[in-house]
């Protein structure tokens, strides 16, 4: 339950995000797969099984339980086939049409048998499934085990080629899409048997059973989560990125409010168009003190914080010079920002104790 609900937590904000910038829906289905898993897990609690079965007299609990799992299957196969479909169409034109014809022929049964699922005919309690039950759960395990079925075979095909991190979280994912189809497998197994012959002696194993389900889970949510910790990093890292290039940046921009760009823009670019802004702002401190030759983040720092000191009391700009210091990046806008993070940090170091004269 807590790594479900966490698994389910952690992915609000992507899926809220998706919703509000109109991008496609693959957040929105990974957060529905792991929201229904964790609820059709609130489902088999027994203080909440037995306050909603007495509180209805029916197997309500149960079928909130199927519908719930069914719907987060269903979400999972969605939001697999949407990352592996590489430019053909969609298949959610079957897929959820589907699924809801399966959840309505469940609840139909559950209201044809007067709210019961495994209770025998007569009986105000759980007792052995009768005959019906088991067709019902028969058509519940079919469509589970298609859906993981499906899911886990599109994983599988792109592992092979795809990078180390990422194959890993295919494979963790594919395992545990094939330990849910097994543990379906397992079930639907006995309830066919027991249908057709219902002296059999065949029965679930629990162990088994709880076991599958576990793998199930387990590689499921650390197999999906692998790429959103990618994410997280990369987030991480741009965060850092902007914290510590504020300070050159408000300075420039203090001096040049003209730099910067009103543009609702995303994490990464926030941080390129910053990039971009300090080096505009060095390039109009080029009108002010010729740029140093240096490449050291030391003396570039010292020399915007002695430019910057110039240009505030009042030296009129010349012509900018149009050399922006710092060495050739040829494009690579990581070691670009790398590099001026360095200047950023000695530039705190050099601003309150810059001279006014400025460094050639």
């Amino acid at each position: 339950m807590i790594l479900l609900w966490g698994a389910s937590l952690s992915r609000v904000r992507p899926a809220l995000r998706a919703l509000k910038q109109g991008k496609s829906l693959e957040q929105v289905m990974l957060w529905g797969a792991f929201t229904g898993l964790a609820m059709s897990r609130v489902f088999t609690a027994p203080p909440i099984v037995a306050w909603l079965d007495a509180t209805t007299g029916t197997e309500v609990a149960t079928l909130m339980r199927h519908l719930t799992g069914l719907l987060s299957a269903t979400c999972l196969l969605a939001y697999v086939e949407a990352i592996t479909r590489h430019g053909r169409s969609s298949w959610a034109r079957w897929i959820w049409p589907t699924a809801a014809v399966v959840m309505a022929v469940l609840i139909a049964m559950f209201a044809a048998r007067g709210g019961r699922i495994y209770w025998v005919e007569g009986a105000h309690a759980p007792f052995p499934t009768a005959p019906t039950g088991r067709v019902y759960l028969l058509v519940f395990d079919f469509w589970l085990m298609t859906c993981l079925a499906a899911a886990g075979s599109m994983f599988g095909r792109y592992v092979r080629g795809a990078p180390p991190l990422l194959r890993l979280g295919l494979v963790l994912s594919t395992l545990g899409m094939v330990a849910g189809v097994i543990n379906r497998a397992h079930v639907m197994t006995v309830n066919l048997v027991t249908l057709l012959d219902p002296d059999t002696t065949l029965r679930e194993i629990p162990v088994f059973g709880q076991m599958t389900l576990l793998l199930c889970i387990v590689g499921i949510t650390l197999g999906t989560s692998i790429p959103a910790w990618r994410t997280g990093v990369a987030k991480l890292r741009d965060r850092a990125a902007l914290r510590e290039l504020a300070p050159l940046w408000n300075a420039l921009t203090a001096q040049y409010p003209d730099l910067t760009l009103p543009m609702d823009v995303d994490l990464r670019a926030r941080v390129v168009r910053r990039v971009l802004e300090i080096r505009d702002g060095m390039l109009n401190l080029t009108s002010i003190s010729e740029a140093p030759s240096s490449e050291d983040p030391a003396k570039v720092a010292r020399w915007v914080a002695d430019a910057l000191r110039a240009a505030r009391t009042g030296r009129p700009p010349g012509v900018p010079s149009g050399r922006i210091p710092g060495p050739d990046f040829a494009g690579d806008m990581e070691k670009e920002t790398q590099w001026l993070r360095q200047v950023a940090t000695k530039f705190t170091q050099v601003d309150g104790r810059a001279v006014a004269s400025p460094v050639s």
